[in-house]
């Protein structure tokens, strides 16, 4: 990560808030998070600095909705935070230092969450001067009855943080269940009046034309991005592996490519030019940084078994923060050829190092991209080709 990235205050207007910690928990033993996941924790380290112990958390547990008491809520963030190279939210320092994200402690505040929850722990809670915030489009909404089993009179407030509507617009982007999951969180919360936050602009914009088409209780739709503040360099972390060292030593110049390995993304488009650069001659590198996701047949068999491009193309599923800036820095450009994106941090990441991007022209790329950026129609092959050969010189 190119700096901090930040989430602006949500507008909680209510003495108290309970915050949906249930992908963090979820996520808790990866190493690094995805740009949902630190968005998403941003806004739970904000809430828990803001509120201090009226700052209550939920997790959507197997067994039944668990009620976490601030501290233990508050810790679980902490360690995530550490654990993905992120500063404490301001206050934080003042927090218990328990650190319940350890798979024992952890599960024993489950486990007496659930409890807490089963004996009426939300019914004491469930009120207008306590406000419900998700902002991980999973959660409570995404189970069937889940925020109804909390807040079963529709008494709280409800605020979301929307990163984008891609599986209602784009469901052939999406998995058939993840759609219907998206489809049903959003119908959760709109069966009461509930305040959106999104993203960007056109997230904003896009939303609100869905909830309008499905008659969703809307309180207000505010578009609030997330920032990349200047931060320290990512934790130390050992020299990077062989096959990166190999392209930042090497002679050849290189591209590069972030994010999850799916149909949206359009990762064939980049191939083949590899494959068509290759064949010409000798084409520059391109790495390809991002786990593999669904539905990939063809770039996953180009990956695996295209000899034309393989000396020239370097997938990385699992790169540091620190190796995955390295790359970014000394790229030649960033390519971010996808179909639809709710925000695009890679492209924020990218302006924040200097280095120059060539993107899909999309209404978010205008919104966020500094001057300078190549916009180019995602289909647009030959297009794609003479902007990467015109960034070599």
């Amino acid at each position: 990560m190119a700096g901090r990235l930040t989430a602006p205050p949500l507008p909680v207007e209510t003495p108290r808030a309970l915050f949906d910690v249930s992908r963090l928990l979820r996520q808790r033993a990866r190493a690094f998070g995805t740009g949902v996941d630190r968005i998403d924790l941003a806004i739970g380290l904000d809430l828990a600095a803001r509120f201090g112990p009226d700052c209550l958390f939920v997790h959507a547990a197997p067994a039944g909705p668990a009620l976490l008491p601030h501290a233990v809520g508050a810790a679980a963030l902490r360690a995530l935070a550490r654990r993905w190279g992120a500063l404490p939210a301001a206050g934080d320092a003042k927090e218990p230092d328990a650190d319940p994200s350890a798979p024992r402690g952890l599960a024993r505040a489950l486990l007496a969450g659930a409890v807490r929850g089963a004996a009426g722990g939300f019914r004491a809670l469930a009120g207008p001067d306590v406000t419900y915030v998700v902002a991980s489009h999973s959660g409570l909404p995404a189970e069937r009855g889940g925020i109804d089993r909390v807040d079963p009179g529709r008494r709280m407030r409800r605020l979301a943080y929307i990163h984008d509507v891609i599986p209602l617009e784009y469901p052939e982007y999406q998995t058939p269940r993840s759609a219907r999951r998206f489809e049903r969180f959003l119908a959760a919360l709109g069966a009461a009046p509930t305040r959106y936050v999104a993203n960007s602009a056109d997230t904003a914009r896009r939303l609100g034309a869905c909830a309008a088409a499905r008659g969703w209780a809307v309180e207000g739709i505010d578009a609030l991005p997330p920032r990349l503040e200047p931060g320290p360099p990512p934790r130390d972390d050992p020299a990077p592996r062989p096959a990166v060292r190999a392209i930042l030593d090497g002679a050849a110049p290189w591209f590069i490519a972030i994010g999850t390995i799916e149909p949206r993304k359009n990762h064939l488009l980049l191939l083949q030019l590899w494959r068509a650069l290759a064949e010409a001659g000798t084409p520059p590198r391109l790495a390809v940084v991002g786990r593999r996701g669904w539905e990939n047949e063809m770039v996953v068999d180009m990956l695996d078994r295209c000899a034309a491009i393989a000396p020239h193309v370097s997938e990385f599923g699992d790169l540091s923060d620190a190796e995955t800036l390295a790359l970014l820095k000394g790229a030649r450009a960033l390519l971010f050829p996808s179909f639809a994106e709710g925000l695009g941090l890679p492209l924020m990441e990218a302006a924040a190092v200097g280095t120059p991007a060539i993107v899909s022209d999309l209404p978010v790329f205008r919104e966020i991209a500094p001057p300078g950026t190549v916009f180019l129609d995602p289909l647009d092959g030959p297009g794609w080709a003479r902007a990467i050969r015109a960034r070599l010189g």
